[in-house]
């Protein structure tokens, strides 16, 4: 992402497998992103708009290393294959792969991995990440595998 961003709380569902496997939300927590990168589109990370589960306020990171403990968010690893307009970056160059936490249970389960064998456009398998500083501009990445949400 581009330097100088603009980061803003948003709150992630916490989920639980009940006794028949099933996930579920059983609380909330904040998570700290990129306000350019959440938005209400399908190639955006969709916001939580259900508040019927208790908040706790504390923040979760994807930044974990191995010997921290608590809960590592569901994310879509990403990856950027293509050759950005300069102007649309700012001068910064695209990671190749970016980790995207998602905030809710509902989206998670509606994104797919993009199928390299099928290959051209294909439903719900990019997200838009910001690489602008202001928001207007943002680079395409496909999505590679999603990851659940594990606590440690």
């Amino acid at each position: 992402m581009a330097r100088g961003v603009k980061r803003k709380d948003f709150v992630y569902e916490i989920d639980q497998p009940d006794n028949n496997g099933t996930l579920g939300v059983i609380a909330r927590m904040l998570l700290f992103l990129d306000q350019f990168n959440v938005g209400t589109e399908d190639d955006k990370v969709k916001p939580n708009t259900v508040m019927s589960s208790p908040l706790i306020n504390a923040h979760i990171s994807l930044d974990k290393n191995k010997r921290e403990f608590g809960i590592r968010p569901r994310y879509a690893l990403l990856e950027f294959v293509g050759t950005p307009v300069q102007s649309a970056c700012y001068g910064a160059i695209p990671k190749r792969f970016v980790q995207m936490p998602i905030l809710t249970l509902v989206q998670f389960a509606d994104l797919n991995i993009y199928d390299e064998i099928a290959g051209g456009t294909q439903a719900k398998t990019t997200l838009k990440i910001n690489h602008s500083f202001d928001g207007s501009k943002s680079v395409v990445y496909k999505i590679i595998d999603l990851v659940n949400q594990i606590r440690v």
